[in-house]
């Protein structure tokens, strides 16, 4: 089955509560990992935007999980691609945190001072989780 990478974006809504955050870290990984999906994710307490990398079926069918999920609003799909190989292999979801986020980073990918996905083009969302990894992780992909 052919590869696809899917990267969205969406705000948080009211029935989000940050202390969730390393229990669907765990169960992203988990299920993932069963399901042969990697990407990461990146939250800023206001904004999600995760990529995944995997089956076509797969990565869709947990498109289709999030935009039904209450917790999640304004669900946008930036990029959805076939691929011939993954960038984020390694991981079965990495946690990229808010705090570890540079302000050059931001800035380099958007227009904004504060990171906000919506304010990114799709390559730029790419890139910008690319190198967020890199700076947090410390390798190389």
């Amino acid at each position: 089955m052919p590869l696809v990478r899917l990267i969205y974006a969406s705000k948080k809504t009211e029935d989000w509560n940050d202390s969730e955050l390393e229990a669907l870290i765990k169960s992203a990984q988990e299920h993932n990992h069963r399901h042969l999906v990697t990407g990461c994710l990146c939250f800023n307490r206001k904004y999600f935007m995760q990529c995944l990398e995997g089956s076509r079926s797969q990565v869709n069918l947990i498109y289709n999980q999030i935009i039904q999920d209450k917790r999640h609003k304004e669900v946008e799909l930036m990029c959805y691609q076939y691929i011939d190989e993954r960038d984020f292999g390694q991981w079965d979801m990495y946690y990229v945190p808010d705090s570890k986020i540079t302000q050059e980073l931001i800035l380099k990918y958007s227009g904004v001072n504060d990171l906000d996905p919506y304010a990114m083009t799709n390559t730029g969302a790419l890139r910008f989780l690319k190198e967020a990894i890199e700076q947090t992780s410390g390798s190389r992909s």
